[in-house]
């Protein structure tokens, strides 16, 4: 390679290290550093938890599959209800009429003093739970009746018999704050639980 060749090849290489450092150059970070940020941590007030009032719990002796689901369907319409200060609950208001058009079977019910068969049998355990429930709670009952003959599951003056039309279970949130209701059924019993919501 004569000295003009091996200047010409100097100077070509000289141009192509310049492009590739220039390329390179582009796609460098313009701040190497991180900054550190300005904003301040914020931490999160915990939600207050809604308090409990009072429950209660009774136990199922008659388990037959008509009467476990009229239990359900009357436990589908109150769990979860609201109940607002100074505002008075009715169990029928809520629960609605029990009849087959309500999707309501007949199973077990006392009737003046005797086990016979009812649309709606079952539902009355329901409304005796909650009744002990909202009484543990310290609200104000404003309804409540004897079933004519014992019933099992509760003590004569413990119970709570409905009869859509007739007889009613009642009580009063006299409280300052909300109360919600909570209900459900297991393979041994009934629960409900009143809370007070924040």
């Amino acid at each position: 390679m004569n000295r003009k060749n091996a200047f010409s090849f100097f100077l070509m290489l000289l141009v192509l290290t310049s492009c590739v450092g220039k390329k390179e150059e582009r796609h460098m970070p313009e701040h190497a550093t991180e900054q550190p940020s300005s904003t301040p941590e914020v931490t999160a007030t915990p939600a207050p938890e809604p308090v409990l009032l009072g429950s209660a719990r009774t136990k199922l002796l008659d388990k037959s599959d008509s009467r476990l689901h009229n239990i359900r369907l009357a436990i589908s319409k109150l769990n979860g209800y609201r109940i607002s200060p100074g505002e008075e609950f009715s169990f029928n208001r809520v629960v609605g009429p029990r009849t087959p058009e309500q999707g309501y079977k007949d199973a077990a019910v006392i009737v003046k003093e005797e086990k016979q068969t009812g649309c709606g049998g079952g539902v009355c355990q329901v409304s005796t739970t909650l009744y002990q429930a909202a009484k543990s709670a310290g609200l104000r009952i404003t309804e409540r009746n004897n079933h004519s003959g014992e019933v099992g599951y509760a003590q004569k003056g413990y119970d709570a018999a409905v009869d859509y039309g007739h007889l009613d279970m009642r009580f009063v949130n006299q409280t300052q704050k909300t109360v919600k209701i909570y209900i459900s059924v297991d393979g041994e019993g009934i629960s409900a639980q009143i809370y007070h919501l924040p």
